[in-house]
């Protein structure tokens, strides 16, 4: 390894605001800690098997699913046969967004950089994206009988390997994922309110600013603030059904809600208060929006 060259990569390190959301999927760690020993025969082999496949198989599922929505919603061409051929170059940078997502482990990290020269456009677009995102895989997720908890904050950060971020944004998210969002929701950060604010409010010099402002208006809209006070990505709202593509329905909502009233179920049944509670929140929430998607 070339120490000069290492310096040097560090000295240029670049850093930024960015919103970052880690997601977790609840369940890994407690079927990773069964497995202490390689198997020695084939009926250890078997249920060695059994329980990696149902975590990396879970890993899989939500990270492509994740995938299909980040590209759906990141990667979207405008249709610009209705503006004006002296507004298109315009209206095309608009449409521009900045957000990429990576794996960890049982974690699915999004990053958006929210550094701009254009009034915040494409950084609010990218901020689009990830909720966008988010608010799907909360449905699939649940549909599939994969459960998923995050947290949602903007901190400052640095890209040190390919596009993996390090500084005290990623520490930010991590922390109201595993210590504030408590059941299955997407708990929203006081920064990320702020951003959100601070854009819907700029003074803007720029039609792209005021894409920005409308836009930042629409992702405030689509945060709520729960019974307790903290603020989540309400994935089930209005906003929500707007964003939302073919692949949500009410049949994938009703699945959700099966899975979701089983598992308060099982959870009451084995006398579990703690999970039995966190589940009994997210199907109140769940209920209270379930019309919305057009299932009684």
């Amino acid at each position: 390894m070339n120490n000069k060259n290492s310096k040097a990569n560090k000295n240029d390190l670049k850093f930024q605001h960015y919103l970052i959301v880690f997601l977790d999927i609840l369940g890994q760690r407690r079927i990773l800690r069964e497995i202490k020993e390689l198997p020695t025969n084939d009926n250890e082999e078997k249920a060695f098997l059994d329980k990696i496949r149902q975590t990396i198989g879970k890993v899989d599922r939500v990270r492509n699913a994740f995938r299909d929505f980040f590209n759906a919603s990141n990667s979207h061409v405008p249709n610009t046969a209705l503006v004006p051929q002296e507004h298109r170059d315009e209206f095309i940078s608009s449409q521009k967004s900045e957000a990429y997502f990576y794996g960890f482990s049982d974690s699915i990290i999004v990053a958006v950089p929210l550094m701009s020269n254009d009034e915040n456009c494409t950084a609010i677009n990218g901020v689009y994206s990830a909720l966008v995102a988010t608010c799907g895989i909360g449905f699939i997720s649940l549909a599939a009988t994969i459960t998923l908890r995050a947290g949602l904050d903007v901190g400052i950060g640095t890209q040190i390997e390919g596009q993996e971020i390090y500084g005290p944004a990623l520490e930010r998210a991590y922390f109201i994922e595993s210590n504030l969002a408590e059941y299955p929701r997407f708990v929203v950060g006081k920064e990320l309110i702020d951003y959100l604010r601070w854009v819907e409010n700029q003074q803007c010099n720029t039609r792209l600013g005021l894409v920005a402002k409308g836009m930042a208006k629409f992702c405030r809209e689509m945060i709520i603030r729960d019974t307790d006070g903290r603020y989540m990505l309400d994935f089930m709202g209005e906003k929500s059904k707007e964003t939302a593509d073919h692949s949500i329905d009410a049949e994938v909502v009703r699945l959700a809600l099966d899975f979701v009233v089983s598992q308060h179920r099982k959870y009451v049944k084995a006398e579990n208060d703690k999970l039995s509670s966190r589940y009994f929140r997210l199907l109140t929430y769940m209920n209270s929006r379930k019309r919305i998607w057009g299932v009684d």
